[in-house]
């Protein structure tokens, strides 16, 4: 008896604790604040992205893949479309293609920070043109919306950068501290040209930036995280990622007389035991800080989950991993994305390959995923090649200036949202800059991303015109309050 009244006991207290977190990580309730009252010509500004979107700036690997002919008109059409901003800011074009421009400041002992984005998209694929409501590099204007590839994914962004500092050179306005802005050419094929040389430019000039601020977090629907309000999640840090190729060699010979083995065969069966057998999830530190962020939001029991995952972490990590979205914020993921065979069907495959990207947790590393896939497929006939790999970047402050200079700016502009760090999934050109800046802080600020995201990368990307106003305004309240 004495046993089960402390079993009791013990259950009790457990209950107890668990309570008082639960109240004590309920927000205190904020007042929304208002969203500035800046005068802005929506119907100009639309235009002025659409035209951007008319310049069909196709992402390429190498120099040479380069149109030239869109890349330095879109040039050209930057400087007509902003004079007040060319005839303030230096401008440098680096390595023929990308964009680095300098605000000097009238003195300030704070250092520069630097806004990005980048003004190459990816192809619009042929199949699924008639997918479009809109011509894919049209710019249309309709309902509401410009239409076309590179208006969320990344010219909806460079359009209110842009934007800002236009608006703030005529009223007047001059930071205090340096401000950059670079505009990278070969984001969508992984910034070896563009955001890579910036960085060298700017180690060349010894600059050392305070923060940079580019694409990443968004606005989302706070139901998908259990939250009863909308959420504006700031990236701190984004996964690593690794293309792995696996192949497979074979004699090959007529598809009439198949060996037990086939080099297609011994492939698949390399796939699918690295889809089923995946690298073991964790919270992991970017993760948790969103969890301390938003939990006291969430609705129960998950708001009793957040508060104590001292006992409820191995709960919490096997809900997350039963949806894709979830999955990919607390492991490793695996996703099979190019295959090849045979050239004729009656033909067995001399050689047969497979590319797996994976994107890595911040609790994995680039060794550690390789050593995973090796022993995953434990077959020599299976050759195991890293195309191109690199490390999870190092997870920024939320206590520095810089986070909470960002998320002030976002409560003002979106009142009423909860504003909490976030883990990016996707790679940026943010990671290079890691070299000169103290913090690097992910984050797009369109409201109507909560309902587009998926049009990104897809037929019908679009952007509000409302939300692109938005961002604008962002982009003013961000550069006065980093400058106070």
């Amino acid at each position: 008896m004495t046993i089960l009244y402390a079993v009791l006991a013990l259950i009790a207290l457990l209950a107890a604790v668990m309570a008082i977190n639960t109240v004590y990580k309920k927000p205190k309730k904020e007042r929304p604040l208002n969203p500035p009252d800046i005068p802005l010509d929506k119907d100009a500004l639309a235009h002025r992205l659409s035209g951007m979107i008319k310049y069909k700036t196709v992402t390429s690997n190498t120099m040479a893949g380069v149109d030239a002919d869109a890349y330095l008109g879109l040039h050209a059409y930057l400087e007509k479309t902003y004079p007040l901003l060319h005839s303030t800011l230096d401008k440098e074009v680096v390595n023929q293609y990308s964009l680095l421009y300098k605000w000097t400041g009238t003195g300030s002992d704070k250092k520069p920070f630097l806004m990005m984005a980048h003004m190459d998209v990816v192809p619009v694929d042929a199949r699924t043109a008639d997918k479009w409501a809109h011509d894919a590099y049209s710019g249309e204007i309709a309902d509401g919306y410009v239409w076309g590839r590179g208006a969320i994914d990344m010219k909806g962004q460079l359009c209110a950068i842009m934007e800002s500092v236009e608006y703030l050179i005529v009223q007047g306005f001059a930071p205090a501290r340096d401000i950059y802005i670079a505009i990278g050419h070969d984001e969508e094929s992984m910034g070896v040209h563009g955001a890579q040389k910036i960085v060298e430019r700017l180690q060349d000039k010894g600059v050392c930036l305070d923060f940079v601020i580019d694409e990443g977090g968004v606005v989302m629907n706070g139901k998908m995280l259990g939250v009863r309000a909308m959420v504006a999640a700031i990236g701190i840090c984004e996964k690593g990622y690794a293309d792995i190729r696996l192949s497979v060699e074979s004699k090959g010979g007529h598809a009439s007389r198949p060996p037990k083995r086939t080099a297609v065969g011994t492939l698949a069966k390399a796939i699918t035991a690295l889809e089923k057998r995946q690298m073991k999830p964790s919270l992991n530190a970017p993760m948790k800080l969103m969890l301390d962020s938003v939990g006291g939001y969430m609705k129960f029991p998950l708001n009793v989950i957040a508060a104590n995952l001292f006992i409820t972490k191995p709960l919490l990590v096997r809900g997350l991993v039963s949806g894709s979205t979830g999955s990919a914020m607390v492991r490793t993921t695996t996703a099979p994305t190019m295959l090849a065979g045979s050239t004729a069907p009656n033909a067995l495959a001399e050689r047969a390959e497979a590319v797996i990207n994976f994107r890595i947790s911040p609790d994995d590393t680039l060794q550690r995923l390789l050593t995973h896939v090796k022993k995953t497929v434990a077959d020599d006939d299976v050759k195991v090649e890293v195309i191109q790999g690199y490390e999870p970047s190092a997870a920024s402050d939320i206590n520095s200036a810089a986070y909470r200079v960002i998320a002030q700016t976002a409560k003002e502009i979106f009142g009423g949202f909860v504003v909490t760090p976030y883990l990016m999934i996707a790679a940026t050109d943010s990671r290079r800059y890691a070299a000169v800046a103290d913090g690097i802080y992910r984050f797009q600020p369109f409201r109507s991303m909560s309902e587009d995201l998926d049009t990104i990368h897809a037929a019908g990307e679009r952007l509000s015109i409302d939300s692109l106003c938005e961002a604008v305004w962002f982009f003013i309240r961000l550069v006065k309050n980093a400058d106070e």
